[in-house]
């Protein structure tokens, strides 16, 4: 059983804010049924400690995307962070055998080392989830680090896919979601597969993960592929508004195999990874930010709503029609540069825009 323990806040000789009454919460976790009760659990600490319905406050739906050249480089941008955050780190962050430590696990560079692919990545839920996800050997003090390093939670429900792509047939390449949509012959199909998320994590693995086939798996002659390739959507505790998230993220490398049909020797890494909402309310939110006068305003507002409405009308090609007015809205925001939106916001809300239109392209 998990439960949540009420000690005042005096008896650590600490004291409380003037008024504010509020109690330190000790959340006591055993192992078994903690993972299929945690979103239970950190619902009743939160309103423990707010006061307050989270689930009913929390942030609405949220979604990201990662392309190849951001997982590639992940761990070496994250190494240089951690690393400058060693005085705060402490212990949590080192280096050995040349790959930078973060917790118990390592983050060995893919970039340095051609023969290393990255074949899982998963996206955890936050400094309480995480311990209890990636396992013994690495959940010691791991809550604490990514704490440290401003990780954030999410709440279930969550959903993830990965782009298919038309292999063969006369659309080879060309994105798809349905087989009939490669003309040809063609089939529509991924390298990789989303696991089924979790009230805890999200996953993507290469479709031959179990067995250490390596086909589609990541490295450095995959560095410069921009063009999104996951994508997935979480509740956030904290709406970010036109600011990035930073969410911890678990990913696998692995050598090349020496057995067939095992797979070769693995690396966990566990990271922080900094990424900006990519959808419908991340381009309100900047439309709101930016200083623009009232017909301009209303024109993107129409734009958004109206990308918003196909996605509300449930048919099968509204994802597709809103992407269409997601990048008329990215260009409409262009034509206005310089005239009446700077160029700095409108920069923004373009990059912005583009990254949505490939979200709603899945």
């Amino acid at each position: 059983m998990a439960s949540a323990k009420l000690v005042s806040s005096g008896a650590y000789g600490g004291e409380s804010a003037p008024g504010s009454g509020r109690p330190l919460v000790l959340l006591l976790l055993d192992r078994g049924p903690v993972l299929r009760d945690l979103p239970r659990i950190v619902l009743a600490v939160c309103a423990l400690v707010i006061g307050a319905d989270c689930g009913a406050a929390r942030a609405a739906e949220r979604t990201f995307v990662l392309a190849p050249a951001d997982l590639v480089s992940a761990p070496d941008l994250f190494g240089a962070k951690a690393l400058a955050r060693s005085g705060v780190l402490g212990k949590a962050v080192g280096v050995k055998r040349g790959a930078v430590r973060f917790g118990r696990g390592l983050c060995p560079s893919l970039l340095a080392d051609p023969t290393r692919k990255l074949t899982r990545v998963r996206v955890l839920g936050g400094p309480i989830a995480a311990p209890l996800v990636v396992g013994k050997s690495l959940a010691k003090d791991l809550g604490a680090a990514l704490a440290a390093m401003n990780a954030a939670s999410w709440l279930p429900p969550a959903s993830s896919a990965t782009r298919k792509t038309c292999r063969g047939g006369t659309k080879d390449g060309i994105a798809c979601h349905l087989p009939g949509e490669c003309l040809g012959g063609g089939a529509c199909s991924s390298d990789w597969i989303a696991e089924p998320p979790t009230a805890t994590a999200i996953g993507f693995t290469t479709a031959g993960f179990a067995t250490g086939d390596q086909v589609g798996a990541l490295g450095r002659a995959e560095a410069a592929n921009g063009v999104p390739g996951f994508r997935f959507a979480v509740d956030l505790a904290v709406d970010p508004k036109t600011g990035p998230v930073d969410l911890a993220v678990a990913v696998t490398s692995e050598l090349p195999s020496k057995r067939i049909g095992k797979p070769g020797k693995r690396t966990e890494c566990i990271m922080v990874a900094s990424m900006l909402p990519v959808d419908l309310q991340a381009l309100r939110d900047l439309v709101d930010a930016t200083p623009l006068d009232a017909v301009t305003r209303n024109r993107l507002r129409y734009l958004l709503d109206r990308a918003q409405g196909f996605l509300d009308g449930g048919r099968p090609e509204g994802p597709s029609r809103a992407a269409r007015n997601v990048r008329t809205f990215a260009l409409e925001v262009a034509q206005r540069s310089e005239t009446e939106i700077a160029p700095a916001f409108a920069e923004a809300m373009i990059t912005r825009a583009n990254a949505t239109a490939e979200a709603l392209s899945f």
